[in-house]
């Protein structure tokens, strides 16, 4: 391998082809960074934990877009669109909480309240669990069991 340029020959007959290798990623004070290690490294968790608020929030905004557009008209595709988002939100939250508990051990204390906007769920998927179970207590014949 030369040092210098970072490269490994390969032989293959009468032509030369080199392969690139990535160089070391090294923190400033000259530690190497194990990709594996991020649960380690507190500037890439809140790095990761920035790049998840900035996901949540974006995807907060467009389920309230969603919300707006299936209030006016019925689409499938609309639908499944929020659904998907709302599974996701659901789970980003729960990593970026994760993430914020794992930063709090090694002493950098954020708080999650005041960076991903407020979200009480899709008001279109709550009406529509409310009709199914309407029609779920009507197809039973009320609510209460009579034996």
């Amino acid at each position: 391998m030369n040092s210098t340029d970072n490269t490994t020959p390969l032989s293959s007959g009468s032509s030369r082809h080199y392969v690139v290798k990535a160089a070391p990623r090294v923190t400033a004070s000259g530690n190497p960074i194990s990709l594996s290690d991020d649960d380690e490294q507190p500037i890439l968790m809140e790095a990761k934990l920035r790049e998840i608020i900035t996901s949540v929030n974006h995807l907060i905004i467009s389920n309230q877009e969603l919300d707006t557009a299936l209030l006016d008209d019925h689409d499938d595709d609309l639908l499944d669109a929020l659904k998907e988002n709302e599974d996701l939100i659901h789970r980003k939250v729960f990593e970026a909480t994760s993430l914020a508990a794992k930063l709090n051990k090694h002493g950098v204390h954020i708080s999650l309240a005041d960076k991903i906007t407020q979200y009480d769920g899709s008001l279109v998927l709550k009406k529509m669990e409310e009709e199914k179970k309407k029609d779920q207590t009507e197809k039973n014949g009320g609510d209460g069991i009579y034996l």
